[in-house]
């Protein structure tokens, strides 16, 4: 018999070379081992051997692995049956062969093969895990979950050997991404990878911003993976986009502008899309320092640079900090004029959780802020 002919290539490749020197006995435990490789894969189970991988993969009332849909009652018993066959093989071939000299003729070994390969066929028809068909659909859906326990979750149905590619693609697909879903099972999905994955990962990044230019892509870098990869890519390309970060920061400006369908006004960022990317993740970059001054100096100039850094970069600007003299002095005189964004930008430091540091630095200008806005107003409490 030409048994290569009827195997898979898989499993032709995992017997050969015993096989192709008459060692029967030995071929048969290379297909043994090739099946529970295959079933780790699929399933995620990396932990799990023998009967217990069998039974955990396919057996039981929420297999890890479907050979079909598992709706009918002849779907159930198609999956326990493939279950069993292996479970059977496990106790029958597997076992004996590990615990005891066992030979088997060549007659013997192509039966078992040619039936593992069967068996493989059959669990083939699926795509690896339980819940998940197309996994890529699932993670574009609009209505996609964005919780940590959902994460956590969907993980598990995830096989380990995939998790890499599943996250480079997401990578390589990022512009197409919906927006401010994923970030828990992102997170999640580089968590899970080794440290050589990391690695691999991070260079493929570090490979793909190195020309990388103001874009959308660039955008959903910064959105999804910058977080978790930027203190670990390469220096130039950490240079490059802070580069274009600080660009994008000081060009920036949110105008007013018509809505032609509603007819109603709404502010408009013009310029500086980028920079509104990146607001919470100003302490990964090392020219921190620059952004925060330019986003003072844009501050004081007022206008469209103003309404631009107090919409988006209130928190970086007036968290608890610690401010420069000149900045110190800024806004105790921007304060002073009546200026209401330095007056709303510090309100929740002055009023709503007391910071006792910040009342020491402002209180007066502050005080005399809100009677200003409130002569302004009319009499009674300022406007929120």
């Amino acid at each position: 018999m030409d048994i290569e002919t009827k195997l898979r290539e898989d499993i032709w490749k995992a017997i050969q070379a015993h096989y192709e020197r008459t060692d029967y006995t030995e071929a048969v435990r290379d297909a043994m081992f090739h099946i529970c490789e295959l079933l780790r894969e699929k399933s995620g189970l990396a932990d799990k051997d023998g009967t217990k991988l069998v039974d955990a993969a396919l057996m039981g009332a929420s297999p890890a692995i479907l050979v079909n849909k598992y709706e009918t009652t002849t779907e159930k018993d198609i999956q326990q049956g493939i279950g069993f066959a292996l479970k059977g093989l496990m106790q029958a071939v597997r076992n004996p062969l590990s615990h005891e000299k066992t030979n088997y003729t060549q007659d013997e070994a192509d039966a078992i093969i040619l039936y593992s390969n069967f068996l493989l066929n059959k669990i083939d028809q699926s795509g690896g895990t339980s819940k998940i068909d197309d996994i890529m659909d699932l993670l574009c859906d609009e209505d996609f979950t964005d919780t940590k326990e959902y994460a956590k979750l969907l993980m598990k149905e995830v096989p380990i050997k995939k998790r890499y590619d599943l996250l480079l693609e997401l990578y390589n697909s990022r512009a197409e991404l919906p927006q401010c879903s994923l970030h828990y099972f992102i997170s999640e999905l580089l968590s899970s990878l080794s440290k050589a994955a990391k690695d691999d990962f991070n260079r493929a990044v570090s490979k793909s911003l190195m020309k990388c230019k103001d874009d959308t892509n660039l955008r959903m870098y910064c959105h999804y993976f910058m977080k978790d990869t930027f203190s670990h890519i390469d220096k130039l390309a950490q240079l490059r986009i802070e580069d274009l970060i600080f660009k994008s920061i000081e060009s920036g400006e949110l105008v007013k502008a018509i809505d032609p369908e509603t007819r109603e006004e709404k502010k408009r960022c013009r310029k500086g899309a980028l920079g509104t990317w990146v607001d919470d993740k100003l302490g990964l970059l090392s020219n921190k320092k620059e952004i925060i001054d330019v986003l003072f100096h844009k501050a004081e100039r007022g206008g469209a640079s103003g309404e631009y850094v107090f919409n988006y970069f209130s928190g970086a600007m007036f968290g608890n900090r610690t401010f420069e003299v000149w900045q110190t002095r800024m806004i105790n005189r921007k304060l002073k004029e009546g200026d209401e964004h330095f007056y709303y930008a510090l309100w929740d430091d002055m009023e709503l959780f007391p910071n006792e540091k910040y009342r020491e630095l402002f209180g007066e200008a502050y005080e005399e802020c809100a009677k200003i806005i409130n002569e302004k107003n009319g009499e009674g409490e300022l406007p929120f």
